[in-house]
């Protein structure tokens, strides 16, 4: 169907050739210089937008109506509520330009900064704490060594990086060597750079020595992975209401995948329970932006409880395997304190887990059996093997490595698939426990068991 030249002509009224190809090509969508001959032979599906031929000629009557009147018998425009706030508006071709609180906080710190303490401020941000305290014991060697030589660490050179490597290489004949030698040389790279000195490095030297050093050092031990059985034998050496704690804070460690210093950050108030399901919210540092997360358990029983052969004052004599209730329990051994775990500081529950010279810890079992069957000065079971073995227990239970991943807050699924590589190896080392929404996430679980 074409459109109909009689109707199109009717509706011109007195315009102009010009000012009727210019509306015609608006209210179209015509390309630019395209005759009007051509746009009456156009069948209605060949418009930029398909329309029934009504409802254009529609458009047609009304345009035509308000704009063939002229600007001289229009009457007056018809009034508008004008916002105050309401910026007005720029002239075409330009973006509007308002002045916003941020354009004035910037232009503030133009005005008082100078560009120096600019760099400084974004250099000092390149370096988080943790990673300081890093560099700081990495390269005390390093400096030490240079300052007897008598020069000064920075900057630094690939001839003086090639010696103190080939120390570090030599110091394996004297049985006394660092399990990663490599991150010394990158912590000593990272403080040429915070000193703002650059390594003249053509041929990649540093680069082939560190991957040297990497193939020399002995292979990295990963914590070994807590299972029902391990969490056993620690509920079973709990005498004092400082191990009935501490024993609680692991396991809540094993439900919830956190780090210890991310679980004696949560709060008492954090910890709800309502129509059965328990909310646990925590606040994980970034930078100086706090990350809210929570996570949502329901009551489970899989296993037989965990029994206490000796409890201290207050304690029940058994502890359901289930983190409704391990969570419970820790809210009300925290009583009116404002954080949920009693062992404030991780030395004091590193502690009470590991022990001292002088004291006998919750792992002291466990350890003494996993000490024949893996040689090393590293402890088998530490602090993080709560992490490890949750990770693992999900795994083993059947949950996907990418839900596995979001639960643990990985930035990637490296570190799960690596926890992973522990039950393709022992596939015994935990049990699988569907601990974590066992019902909502029914779907999460391929395996059955």
């Amino acid at each position: 169907m074409t459109w109909d030249v009689a109707r199109l002509d009717g509706m011109r009224g007195g315009f102009t050739g010009p000012e009727w190809e210019a509306l015609v090509h608006s209210l179209a969508g015509l390309p630019e210089g395209m005759p009007l001959t051509s746009f009456r032979a156009l069948p209605c599906w060949a418009l930029p937008e398909p329309r029934p031929a009504e409802e254009v000629y529609g458009r047609f009557r009304s345009m035509v109506a308000e704009l063939g009147a002229g600007p001289r018998e229009r009457g007056p425009a018809p009034s508008r509520d004008v916002v105050e706030d309401t910026p007005p508006r720029s002239p075409p071709g330009q973006s509007a330009r308002r002045r916003t609180p941020q354009r004035a906080a910037l232009k503030r710190s133009l005005s008082r900064n100078s560009a120096e303490v600019a760099r400084r401020a974004m250099r000092a941000r390149y370096t988080t704490v943790g990673s300081r305290a890093t560099y700081d014991s990495n390269t005390a060697g390093y400096v030490s060594w240079c300052r007897g030589m008598g020069v000064e660490p920075y900057p630094t050179t690939v001839e003086r990086l090639e010696e103190f490597g080939g120390h570090l290489l030599l110091m394996r004949d004297d049985g006394a060597a660092y399990r990663a030698p490599q991150n010394i040389i990158a912590s000593v790279l990272a403080e040429n750079r915070a000193a703002e000195c650059v390594l003249d490095d053509p041929l990649n030297s540093v680069g082939r020595m560190m991957a040297v050093l990497g193939k020399e050092s002995p292979e990295p031990q990963q914590a070994e992975p807590l299972g029902v059985k391990e969490f056993r034998t620690i509920f079973d050496a709990v005498r004092t209401a400082g191990d009935y704690g501490a024993a609680l804070q692991i396991l809540g460690e094993f439900f919830t995948l956190l780090r210890t210093s991310s679980m004696q950050a949560i709060r008492a108030e954090d910890v709800t329970l309502e129509r059965g399901r328990l909310r646990v919210e925590w606040r994980m540092a970034k930078g100086k932006r706090e990350c809210m997360r929570f996570l949502t358990f329901e009551a489970v029983n899989l296993v037989p409880p965990l029994t206490l052969s000796d409890p201290p004052e207050g304690a029940p004599s058994s502890v359901r395997f289930c983190p409704v209730e391990v969570f419970t329990l820790l809210k009300h051994l925290a009583g009116s304190s404002q954080l949920l775990c009693p062992n404030a500081g991780y030395r004091s529950f590193r502690e009470a887990l590991c022990g001292t010279r002088t004291r006998r810890g919750l792992f002291a079992d466990i350890n003494e059996v996993s000490a024949g069957r893996r040689p090393g000065s590293r402890l088998p079971y530490t602090t993080h093997s709560a992490r490890v073995g949750g990770c693992c227990t999900l795994l083993k239970a059947g949950m996907g490595v990418m839900q596995v991943c979001e639960l643990g807050d990985w930035a990637s699924e490296d570190m799960v698939r690596l926890y992973g590589k522990k039950l393709t190896r022992d596939p015994y080392c935990v049990e699988a426990v569907r601990f974590y929404n066992p019902v909502s996430l029914a779907h999460c679980y391929a395996a059955t068991s």
